[in-house]
């Protein structure tokens, strides 16, 4: 007889379990490239992710590095856009691209029946991309269309000027570029800048998946084959020393609503803060209960929604804010918000709900880490695309079962620095 379940009572609430990450072999070719491998899982399915350098910040041009990768599937020496499609198509397999800020990504997920087919496919891709004139001029098109649209959003303008004023005008992370910039992209410039970066000493591969020792060796010798090349640097990313905020506001007169983005320098991920720091941004504006969004938009109706992350370069970090709202509530949204930071710095403004709420979201998200052999490999890509540290994740399980309103109140007084708060608005 079936158990009827009467959903008029809560279930149960458990504290989560021990959570461990499991780590990836890895292995150096003798032409430097590293491959990384982790098995797990129980379907047939397996992904590879070529990881090549040069990203956001190596980008000769605004955009241009974005536009080579979205064009990598667009078509090889001997393969045309069309042919790439049916061939992955047929095979059951999915191909993704991703820009991050010093790298560059190819993914390939397919059936391990169709493995061996589909791996000479990804090393061709990357090392011998056509970049057609006619699809490049389609692609840079849509781009450039795309922009257009984006340079009418308030929030996007808003963030352009954060990033003038955080980062520095000159900055490669502040590069702004306009649809006629895109316009003048050649496959000539595109072709150019990707040759640069293909230096194996620099890329790494991350095979995830159900894997056999079949497929380990073959894509072993798949890319121990590319030649040497001459290296592809990746310098760190240097960001000026603060020592008082700023604010700016872009007028956008027919805009209905106004962006608001707040930004305040902090540490690196490289500093024993950090992962602490992660937590109290979170517990200021990281998921759906968090201060901010129980304040400014459940109590106070100021917004449909605001946000604040930890954004972390190797050493250097920002704590950012980021909403939208009526052009006549603007500064009232950021008085509050600014009177939420501050009431973070008092230990006894925390409840331990409150407290048990941000460690288990906290603890949940780890636990969507483990939770297939794809979300697993691409934690540990964290440590080359963002320098996370190693033992990152036991540094975030321990942080967040240790949780206490004296360490959440000791991030806010330490980083949240009210008089480093930069305030960029864009509307009427």
């Amino acid at each position: 007889m079936e158990e009827i379940i009467d959903r008029t009572i809560a279930p149960d609430i458990h504290d989560m379990g021990s959570l461990s990450l499991p780590e990836a072999e890895s292995v150096v070719l003798h032409n430097g490239l590293t491959m990384h491998y982790l098995s797990g899982g129980n379907a047939e399915v397996s992904r590879i992710k070529l990881l090549m350098p040069g990203g956001i910040a190596e980008s000769p041009r605004p955009k241009l590095l974005e536009i080579a990768n979205a064009l990598l599937l667009e078509g090889t020496a001997s393969h045309s856009g069309e042919e790439l499609s049916d061939i992955i198509e047929h095979n059951g397999a999915w191909t993704g691209v991703d820009t991050s800020t010093h790298h560059s990504a190819l993914s390939m997920y397919c059936l391990n029946d169709t493995y061996s087919t589909l791996l000479p496919l990804v090393r061709e891709i990357v090392m011998s991309p056509a970049f057609d004139p006619e699809v490049t001029s389609h692609i840079v098109r849509n781009e450039a269309a795309r922009l257009e649209v984006e340079q009418r959003k308030v929030l996007y303008r808003a963030g352009c000027a954060m990033k003038d004023l955080v980062y520095g005008a000159e900055h490669p992370l502040s590069a702004v570029s306009s649809p006629d910039d895109l316009l003048e992209l050649t496959p000539d410039m595109i072709a150019s800048a990707h040759s640069r970066r293909l230096d194996p000493s620099g890329m790494h591969v991350y095979l995830s998946g159900l894997l056999s020792d079949r497929m380990i060796a073959e894509t072993a010798d798949m890319f121990s084959s590319i030649p040497p090349h001459e290296p592809y640097p990746l310098p760190p990313l240097k960001f000026p020393d603060h020592s008082s905020g700023e604010r700016v506001h872009v007028d956008m007169p027919e805009s209905l609503q106004s962006g608001v983005r707040m930004m305040i320098p902090a540490i690196g991920r490289n500093h024993p803060d950090y992962v602490p720091l992660r937590i109290a941004t979170i517990a200021l504006g990281g998921y759906f209960g968090s201060r901010l969004m129980l304040d400014i938009r459940e109590e106070k109706g100021l917004t449909y929604g605001i946000t604040a992350s930890l954004l972390g370069y190797r050493h250097s970090g920002f704590i950012s804010i980021s909403s939208q709202t009526d052009p006549s509530t603007v500064d009232l949204l950021i008085n509050e918000t600014v009177a939420e930071i501050e009431r973070m710095k008092d230990p006894g403004s925390y409840t331990e709900d409150e407290v048990n709420r941000i460690s288990r979201f906290v603890l949940s998200e780890l636990a969507g880490v483990l939770d297939t052999p794809f979300t697993r490999m691409d934690f540990l890509q964290t440590r080359v695309t963002a320098s996370t540290p190693e033992g990152y994740f036991a540094m975030q399980d321990s942080a967040a079962r240790s949780l206490t309103p004296d360490v959440l109140a000791a991030m806010a007084q330490k980083y949240f620095d009210i008089d480093k708060l930069f305030i960029a608005t864009a509307g009427k």
